[in-house]
């Protein structure tokens, strides 16, 4: 899959079952447009410094690429400094957790706590009153753990306290749970349906991968119990339309990367779901390598064949990573921040004390504040904020800067030593997976065409398995549509 660099575009190949796909980002404007074989070939003769063997059907291609993209509004995307606002946050309401995950990062759910502990009603309140005054706009609010259900009575009466706030405020909420799913009880699953609820379940399935990653406290296997309660769930989410605020996650080891489209389809097919997301482990340094990334990009091959297979019934693209490079491209989504974390949203653990994202949690260094003596000024503290896209490399000569969605300061931390600077291999991974959905975003119109802009313009936001993904700052840009250019030509995927 081929990337070649000019001044002010890039142009892109990208191959799935000896279909090869073509692709320019225009760097003025952010735009992705899909090319023709020939304008891609005459970009590549320009950058070999190769203009005279330019053939005149190159030519011509050339001049309509350079033609269209004159048209396109110019990108104009800073990065805003300012501490002034929040659009909510995670609250940690259970520092506990019924699991002994192989991969956990967080001391079985106890953030280094000498003893499991769970948040009060009052501290909950007290947490949900700071994201309130904090959030100008609307609240997002991510119950978060250890495992979460551990606390329901909390989360039920800071649900209702969080709306009460909301009524009197005239600030909309919105609320998500990452669950474990062992306690997805049907008193559980009515609260959580009838609220304004996300919800991510964590499930490796299929049964022998789920067992080994994430065995009960004692050792015991849960994917019996989990994928009982996620049926349920799914079949009363179903019921009452809000199938698609359910999504499901599966974490995976590097050694189980040659089983990613069997834990797709697994989790597609025999629970019924709309979002599927599956991320690697993040372990120590130099556990993983390029053989294990190419293995996993494989995988990720299969799932945009199958995808294209299955839009015709299901009407929507499944894997979560994917949906999200189609919805970023379609509707010309850009940002210049890498995330959330300490900026546009906070953590809070059962202490009240705040740290950028719960990753941090219980990392001293990492302590930014509590949310008695909180002030603007202590953000700054994550100093990393201080680094964005535009301004430090590898990421502001990367291609895929402003469609990035994989830089984390707590990966970087851990691979690298520096949380600015990326490991290469999580880079090649970022690159080589876009280009997969790029391609499976063309072949999606080539198939279904109307039926494919049908989904897409009434596509909704993804739950996230990332909390400060459902609490980034908005400071995306969305460009106004360009005139429609029509022509055997050229095709604006935007």
């Amino acid at each position: 899959m081929g990337v070649i660099l000019l001044k002010d575009i890039t142009a892109i190949k990208s191959e799935i079952a000896c279909s090869p796909k073509f692709f320019v980002i225009h760097e003025d404007s952010g735009y992705i447009v899909e090319v023709e074989p020939e304008t891609y070939s005459g970009i590549q003769k320009i950058a070999e410094g190769k203009k005279t063997e330019l053939t005149p059907e190159e030519r011509v291609k050339l001049k309509e690429l350079q033609d269209y993209l004159n048209q396109l509004p110019p990108l104009q995307l800073g990065y805003n400094e300012d501490y002034g606002f929040l659009l909510g946050g995670s609250i940690n309401v259970s520092q506990a957790c019924n699991f002994s995950c192989v991969y956990c990062y967080a001391n079985k759910g106890t953030y280094t706590l000498e003893k499991p502990k769970l948040m009060d009603k009052e501290s909950m309140k007290k947490a949900i009153d700071f994201l309130f005054d904090k959030a100008p706009f609307g609240v997002s609010i991510v119950f978060f753990g250890g495992e979460p259900l551990l606390n329901f009575p909390a989360i039920q009466e800071g649900v209702l306290y969080a709306e009460e706030k909301a009524k009197e405020t005239k600030k909309p909420v919105f609320f998500s749970v990452t669950t474990n799913g062992y306690l997805l009880t049907p008193k559980v699953v009515d609260f959580l349906l009838s609220h304004p609820f996300n919800v991510i379940v964590s499930i490796d399935g299929p049964k022998e991968i789920h067992d080994h990653n994430r065995p009960f406290v004692d050792g015991s296997p849960t994917y019996d119990v989990v994928a009982k309660n996620l049926k349920y769930f799914v079949e009363e989410a179903r019921k009452r339309g809000k199938l698609g605020k359910i999504s499901v996650r599966a974490t995976l080891l590097p050694e189980q990367l040659n089983r990613v489209y069997d834990v797709y389809h697994h989790l597609k097919t025999e629970f019924g779901v709309l979002n599927v997301g599956i991320e690697m482990a993040t372990l120590s340094n130099n556990v993983v390598t390029k053989e294990h990334i190419d293995t996993y990009l494989d995988q990720l091959r299969k799932i945009a064949i199958e995808e294209i297979e299955t839009f015709g019934e299901l009407k929507t693209v499944v894997y979560v990573k994917f949906k999200q490079i189609i919805q970023d491209v379609y509707r010309g989504r850009v940002s210049s921040f890498h995330c959330g974390a300490g900026k546009g949203s906070v953590t809070i653990d059962v202490n009240g004390n705040i740290y950028p994202c719960h990753r941090f949690v219980s990392m001293k260094d990492f302590k930014l504040s509590h949310i008695d003596n909180f002030e603007w000024e202590h953000l700054k503290r994550f100093e990393l904020q201080k680094y964005n896209f535009l301004n430090h490399p590898p990421c502001k000569d990367c291609w895929l800067r402003f469609y990035c969605h994989d830089f984390c300061f707590y990966e970087n931390i851990t691979y690298t030593g520096k949380g600015f600077i990326p490991p290469a291999l999580k880079c090649y991974y970022a690159k080589e997976s876009f280009k997969i959905g790029l391609w499976l975003y063309s072949r999606l119109w080539d198939e279904y065409g109307e039926e494919f802009e049908k989904a897409l313009e009434k596509a909704v936001p993804i739950p996230s398995s990332d909390p400060e993904r459902n609490t980034a700052p908005n400071m995306e840009r969305e460009v106004g549509e360009p005139e429609e250019v029509k022509s055997e030509t050229i095709t604006a995927t935007n």
